[in-house]
This record gives structure tokens, C-alpha cells and sequence, in this order.
């Protein structure tokens, strides 16, 4: 089990791009794979068949991501949901937009990511990024006991001198 690898492959799909690239130049405009390309053209002449359609985003698909499993057997791994659009070179260096959420962050736009640590010195900030809420109230309730046992473990030889002083002197 890898913990610290965030890189490992975890599947693998092949999509033939070629038949939208051609269409593109022919018509000299963009092109995006949709439900109604793919039904009545890709998934007949091209033999596609491992897309399924988002039922709200006629342009948005998953794609099965596949892996050789223990035995040699392949298995699907994951999904994918992708969106693919064509556009031919001229109409790119005339519209042009940013590399990842850079500006201009358009077509699609790409929000910034969450979830992301934050470096701090503050050792309470850096703790509530890296352990979740459950762990970190154990530890918090661990850290009280620890406290209010050494309380009582300094506070004992005074406690028990006032006893023995009470004992002692009378009344």
C-alpha cells in the first residue's frame, strides 16, 4: 500500500481523437464531442463504446478507466468525466486563454483549488489541517487528561501536608 506516492496509475483509457480533428478542420470550426456526434457518428463508424453521457451535460462524459488486475485480468478501476473541445489553431491565437487558473481563466473556468495546507507556525492551524475533527478532539481530550493529571500529581505533597497538618494540630 503506497501512502506517500500521489502519481500511481490507476487506470488507462484510450479515446482516437482523429475523426473530431478531421471534422474540425473540414468544417473550419470547433468542434465538441456530444451525445448527438457520438450516437450518430463515433459510436456507428468508430466502434466507440466505452463513453456514457452525463444526463444533465449533453457535452460532458465519463470514461472507464482500466487496469490489468492480480490474474492479467483487466478491471475497471475508476471514472473519469471529461469534456472535449476542438478548435482549430486560428481561432485559438485569436481567443487566447490562460495556462491552468491563470487569466484569462476562461473556457472552461477552472476555480482555484481547496483543500490545499496551508504552511503555518501556528502548531493549532498546521494540526486542524492535517488531522481530521474525530482524531482531533481524542487528542485534545488526551492533552486535558495529561494536564489535569499532572495538576494533581504537583498539587499532591500540598494536599497531603495539609491533611497531616490538620491531623496534627488540634482544633
Amino acid at each position: 500500500m503506497d501512502l506517500f506516492k500521489s502519481n500511481d496509475l490507476i487506470g488507462q483509457a484510450v479515446i482516437d481523437l482523429e475523426p473530431m480533428i478531421e471534422d474540425s478542420d473540414l468544417a473550419k470550426r470547433p468542434m465538441s464531442l456530444s451525445k448527438d456526434y457520438y450516437e450518430d457518428y463515433l459510436k456507428k463508424e468508430r466502434k466507440w463504446d466505452n463513453l456514457s453521457f452525463v444526463s444533465d451535460e449533453p457535452r460532458q462524459f465519463w470514461v472507464n478507466l482500466t487496469a490489468k488486475g492480480d490474474k492479467g485480468q483487466i478491471k475497471i478501476n475508476g471514472k473519469l468525466k471529461l469534456q472535449i473541445d476542438i478548435v482549430p489553431k486560428k481561432e485559438a491565437l485569436s481567443n487566447p486563454v490562460g495556462e491552468a487558473q491563470s487569466e484569462p481563466n476562461v473556457n472552461p473556468f477552472l476555480p482555484k483549488p481547496f483543500g490545499r495546507i496551508e504552511f503555518s507556525l501556528n502548531p493549532f492551524k498546521m494540526l486542524n489541517q492535517l488531522i481530521g475533527p474525530a482524531l482531533r478532539r481524542k487528542i485534545y481530550c488526551c492533552c486535558c487528561i495529561v494536564i489535569c493529571c499532572a495538576l494533581c500529581v504537583m498539587m499532591a505533597p500540598m494536599i497531603f501536608s495539609n491533611m497531616i497538618s490538620n491531623m496534627l494540630t488540634p482544633g
